[in-house]
């Protein structure tokens, strides 16, 4: 987003006065000359201004946004609105002290849908705070993270963010401070292993929730790329409190197939874990159950909506003597596609990971099924 460049000029020769009464010669034939003022504000600049103007003088003048959060509204003279037009703001100097007010217009939401950059489908506008029983422990991280979606198809293989040269802010400082927001940038790296490279290929801004408080805040995220123009968001999120987030979820039939070579079904455990878990929501982070809980292999997964799952089975024998786990295996999840289209996407494992275009139903349930 660039603002707007603002460049104001007085044709008529006025000095800086403020507050003192208007000035007239009072012997005739020169035009009286009046004050010119405006309230000053921490967000917004007023260039080359001049303070005073003969009556019936043309006034210029312009008005620049200095934040990010805000755009210059409505601009007045004594109550009179004016049209901004190619050299800026533009009136006639009445014969009375003028009043310029300029209004600031609020940026709550903002998404190029041209560049490369959006939020994930995952993200919500309610963001909860860290609970008072995370708080107490020090080393422990208690974070959001807001994923970001990179459109790989337009920003291409050989694109990256530049690290150095991103900005993460945020409109309201009692609510989330700016040092409770960075981008957490994904690498080529992390996604294929070692022999990939440190090209940023994905992020999410990251949300310290130790920090923040009950309120509204709008968060500004820019990233500078090297192959490609820079893209901005923007949009407002509402802190709850601890456990008020409330996201969509389905009430989601699955059925597991026991493939493998163990019949103690009481050893056998299977682990689903949200991906895109909102912390302080009524969505559970983890589920999981043993197979000797189910009846004949069915069972219930609460499902945020637009989330990605990791499924996971292992076997595992719990000596009660010793209190720990022995003959731990790993056991493999098959890969599964249920019911969808080309246009509307899949049910599907692929890979482990757990991803639903519709909500199955008690004839078409999510199929697990494991192997050793």
């Amino acid at each position: 987003m660039k603002k707007t460049s603002i460049i104001l000029t007085s044709l008529a020769c006025i000095t800086a006065v403020f507050g003192l009464a208007s000035c007239n010669d009072g012997g005739g034939g020169d035009p009286a000359i009046y004050n010119i003022t405006y309230e000053e504000n921490d967000n917004y600049r007023v260039i080359d201004f001049d303070s005073q103007g003969q009556e019936g003088s043309n006034i210029l003048f312009d008005v620049e946004s200095t934040s990010v959060f805000y755009e210059i509204g409505e601009v007045t003279y004594n109550g009179t609105p004016i049209s901004r037009g190619a050299l800026g703001y533009q009136f006639i100097m009445p014969g009375e002290d003028v009043v310029i007010k300029i209004e600031l217009e609020p940026i709550t939401e903002y998404d190029d849908p041209n560049d490369y950059l959006s939020w994930s489908s995952s993200v919500i506008d309610e963001i909860s705070m860290a609970s008072e029983e995370d708080k107490g422990y020090q080393y422990l991280d208690c974070v959001q993270n807001l994923t970001l979606d990179f459109d790989m198809a337009e920003f291409g293989s050989y694109n990256s963010v530049d690290e150095n040269n991103t900005e993460v802010l945020s409109s309201n400082q009692d609510v989330i401070p700016n040092s409770a927001i960075s981008f957490d940038p994904i690498k080529e790296s992390d996604l294929i292993g070692s022999s990939g490279s440190n090209m940023v290929r994905g992020g999410s801004i990251r949300v310290d929730l130790k920090q923040i408080n009950p309120g509204t805040a709008t968060i500004y995220a820019h990233l500078s790329f090297n192959n490609a123009d820079d893209a901005t968001l923007m949009r407002t999120f509402t802190v709850t409190e601890y456990g008020k987030v409330e996201v969509e979820t389905w009430n989601v039939p699955y059925t597991v197939i026991n493939e493998t070579s163990y019949d103690d079904l009481e050893n056998i455990q299977i682990s689903i874990t949200d991906q895109d878990y909102v912390y302080g929501s009524n969505a559970p982070q983890y589920q999981g159950c043993s197979l000797d809980e189910l009846v004949d292999g069915k069972g219930t997964l609460v499902f945020a909506v637009g989330h990605s799952y990791s499924v996971r089975a292992n076997y595992a024998v719990w000596n009660e003597e010793d209190q720990k786990y022995e003959t731990m295996v790993a056991l493999d999840v098959y890969d599964w596609t249920g019911q969808g289209s080309s246009t509307s996407g899949f049910n599907q494992i692929k890979n482990c990971i757990l991803t639903l275009a519709s909500l199955p139903t008690d004839t078409n349930p999510i199929q697990i099924t494991i192997d050793n």
